[in-house]
């Protein structure tokens, strides 16, 4: 699929399975554009109302259209598709497998207007129509680093150029987690908390390991090594070990990486020679969802040595994990 446009066409490829879809008529004129992710019912356009019909986008003719126009004189009822039609429509979808009128298909035809039709009811269809375009439209970017599902968790590894992020990755794979992109992540925004990542077309399954060259993982270690996408939920960020830094030593403090405005919490490790990275991001990804449950080990561990400071009675006593 185009990934700078999006036809009719496109959307018929990548959807007619899930949405059952049938072309009707303007089989020939599937190239039209959808510039927006947004859909309309034209049953104001119908009526003669256009000041505000917005044309430029997917029509969704439902039951309540359909019967409209099917109330409708012969007469009426093509003067109010000719009116509707007039506009540059890119498409229109009649659901819940509605009948079409001879004049209906006849008036599409004429005005060279794609018909489509579903048997799924307009709720659904909508929703999983608007689910794809609003994917397809939301913003995105390129980052470099390496994404993979960590238990259940997206970890974005990041850091400069032969620091290690592919190696650290391939040993995770190893270790028996997924790649999801190796090199050049597309990031997408779905909503103001979530941003999911993905390898682009061409590079994925791959990776590229200095040395080795070109490795293509679902062939070496199965398709069980690899996922489509994944949400990025943390990101880890590699860099060679530097003397005069002062790194982070109880993990109280909560640091973050910032992509589309979304805050993802981060993790900075230096390396260095002897220090298993690929097992520090394991741990990691497991401290970040214990945070996600609601516990903080640091926090939890550095409330009780107050506790023992202030009445050292209490360090005769065990205290229990509590959620924050």
């Amino acid at each position: 699929m185009n990934t700078t446009e999006l036809t009719i066409q496109d959307i018929f490829n990548e959807c007619a399975h899930d949405l059952e879809l049938e072309i009707l008529s303007g089989a020939d004129n599937l190239t039209a554009l959808v510039t927006t992710p947004e859909l309309n019912r034209p049953g104001l356009a119908f009526a003669g109302f256009y000041d505000v019909f917005a044309w430029d986008r997917i029509q969704i003719l439902g039951n309540t259209e359909i019967s409209y126009l099917d109330s409708l004189m012969p007469a009426d009822r093509g003067a109010r598709l000719a009116g509707t039609l007039q506009f540059d429509i890119p498409c229109l979808i009649v659901t819940n497998g509605n009948p079409v009128s001879d004049d209906f298909l006849e008036a599409t035809r004429t005005y060279n207007t794609p018909l489509l039709r579903s048997p799924l009811p307009t709720t659904r269809l909508v929703a999983q129509l608007t689910a794809f375009l609003e994917r397809f439209f939301a913003p995105t970017a390129n980052v470099h680093g390496d994404l993979l599902d960590v238990f259940g968790m997206g970890v974005l590894i990041m850091g400069s150029s032969g620091v290690g992020k592919s190696e650290c990755a391939l040993e995770l794979i190893e270790r028996g987690h997924r790649l999801v992109a190796d090199d050049q992540v597309l990031i997408r925004r779905l909503s103001k908390y979530e941003v999911i990542g993905r390898s682009s077309d061409v590079l994925k399954y791959h990776m590229e390991i200095r040395g080795l060259g070109i490795l293509n993982l679902e062939m070496l270690f199965g398709i069980a090594s690899v996922v489509e996408e994944k949400e990025v939920e943390l990101v880890v960020w590699l860099e060679k070990w530097n003397d005069n830094v002062e790194y982070d030593r109880l993990g109280i403090d909560d640091a973050v990486h910032t992509i589309f405005d979304v805050r993802v919490p981060k993790y900075i490790i230096p390396v260095q020679p002897g220090r298993n990275i690929s097992i520090m991001v394991e741990m990691a990804a497991l401290t970040q969802r214990l945070k996600n449950s609601g516990i903080n080990p640091a926090q939890v561990m550095n409330e009780h040595l107050m506790r023992r400071m202030s009445d050292p009675k209490s360090a005769i006593k065990r205290t229990p994990w509590r959620k924050m």
